[in-house]
């Protein structure tokens, strides 16, 4: 029976005005994200403070030198103790580690550094931390290579010319870089936050994307659960065949499912480009991920969506439908369960396999892109594109004999026999 779009833009439109005027839907769309934001940049905020003033406060450790060889010229004399203070840390020189160790279990150090006194033929310096110093404290990684370079210039003790014996304390003061769009070598100020960015934006893309698509699914298996319990269906059929409200309903819900994604991703952008402006020599925008992620989008949703509600439609109640319609979302987030994978090798094995899977393949696209676009090939982007579109081609045509079969059997469950013969 061929459908009629006159009645399928009234249901649509039905549809879309009912979703966008609820209130946790306008929340969710433009409530949720700057709710999100303010909280995210709160703590950032907090932590950030928090963090910085540990960073000034200066800590102070012990180093005794069983081994005779350090230059002790570096400490002076400050309240009748040896202090050298570096990088903001004071490090104290005692004659004896008793002392030391004593001071440490007062709380005074945050740790002791022993050099033994067979350190020229083992290099064993023994490190007694205190029970007081913070679980996630820094201090340990930062004195560790101040006290080396000490041991360096000490062992060294003018024995080689001075810009000798400066290379040998610093060998290497790395200046990292990586090459930007075109090719061209774009500076790079600190590799933890660029680890830190190039890990996130995938990741957040990533759960937008699924978030979006699975939110707008879920409006579908919601409306058809309450027209079925509601009898509302009984009076649809009357007028409306199971297709064209399948159509209406996917098509309307989908319209709200985009307005709310394109929402979203507008502030994607406009924090993408803050991050740009600010951070420039470490942040690549992810742009290729960016401009597709609409396409996936609705791609992704008109395949999820219709497989969702021909099984929500079987359902005799909500509880019923939601536990049929789980194993779609699953498969959906298959992606984001091997995401360390994908961040780590995007281009590898899983990667490309899961490109070509209509279940995974828009999440998977989309970490690819945004981890490394040009290592995603154009071919494999459309084919992915082309896939999709075939499934939802073949989706649709058994999604709606299913959904026919749901909404005619109202109140009961169709067999297993009934269902392969309509799919069929």
């Amino acid at each position: 029976m061929r459908m009629r779009l006159k009645r399928v833009s009234a249901v649509a439109r039905f549809e879309f005005l009912a979703v966008v005027k609820r209130w946790s839907y306008l929340i969710a769309t433009f409530g949720l994200p700057l709710f999100l934001a303010l909280v995210s940049g709160t703590v950032l905020g907090v932590q950030t403070y928090f963090l910085s003033q540990r960073a000034v406060e200066s800590s102070a450790f012990g180093l005794v030198d069983e081994a005779s060889v350090v230059d002790q010229s570096v400490f002076e004399s400050r309240d009748g103790a040896r202090i050298w203070t570096a990088d903001g840390n004071d490090i104290i020189f005692f004659d004896d580690a008793e002392t030391a160790a004593k001071q440490l279990e007062e709380g005074v150090l945050r740790s002791v550094y022993v050099i033994q006194s067979d350190y020229l033929e083992t290099g064993e310096v023994r490190a007694i931390q205190s029970d007081k110093t913070p679980l996630l404290s820094m201090r340990g990684t930062v004195i560790e290579p101040i006290l080396r370079s000490l041991l360096r210039k000490s062992l060294l003790g003018g024995e080689v010319e001075k810009a000798v014996e400066e290379r040998v304390i610093n060998p290497a003061r790395f200046v990292r870089s990586r090459l930007g769009p075109g090719g061209a070598e774009v500076a790079s100020v600190d590799e933890a936050l660029e680890l830190l960015m190039r890990t996130t934006i995938p990741l957040f893309l990533g759960i937008l994307l699924l978030t979006a698509l699975l939110s707008a699914s879920g409006y579908l298996v919601q409306t058809v659960t309450t027209d079925k319990e509601s009898k509302i269906v009984e009076v649809l059929l009357s007028s409306v065949t199971p297709e064209e409200i399948l159509a209406g309903k996917l098509f309307g819900l989908g319209a709200a499912g985009l307005l709310q994604f394109g929402v979203w991703s507008s502030m994607v952008v406009v924090v993408a480009l803050a991050a740009s402006a600010a951070l420039a020599a470490v942040v690549a925008v992810p742009w290729a991920a960016l401009v597709i992620s609409p396409v996936l989008f609705v791609l992704g949703y008109l395949f999820l969506g219709s497989l969702m509600l021909a099984t929500a439609a079987l359902g005799a109640n909500a509880a019923e439908s939601q536990k049929l319609t789980m194993g779609w979302a699953m498969l959906a987030i298959l992606p984001l369960m091997v995401l360390v994978v994908l961040l780590e090798d995007p281009n590898g094995t899983l990667g490309q396999t899961m490109t070509w899977i209509p279940f995974t393949s828009p999440l998977t696209v989309i970490i690819r892109l945004s981890v490394d676009a040009p290592g995603v090939a154009w071919w494999e982007v459309a084919g992915s594109i082309a896939v999709l579109v075939i499934s939802i081609g073949l989706a649709i045509r058994v999604g709606a004999r299913l959904f026919r079969v749901g909404f005619l059997l109202t109140g009961s469950r169709p067999s297993l026999k009934e269902l392969w013969r309509q799919a069929r």
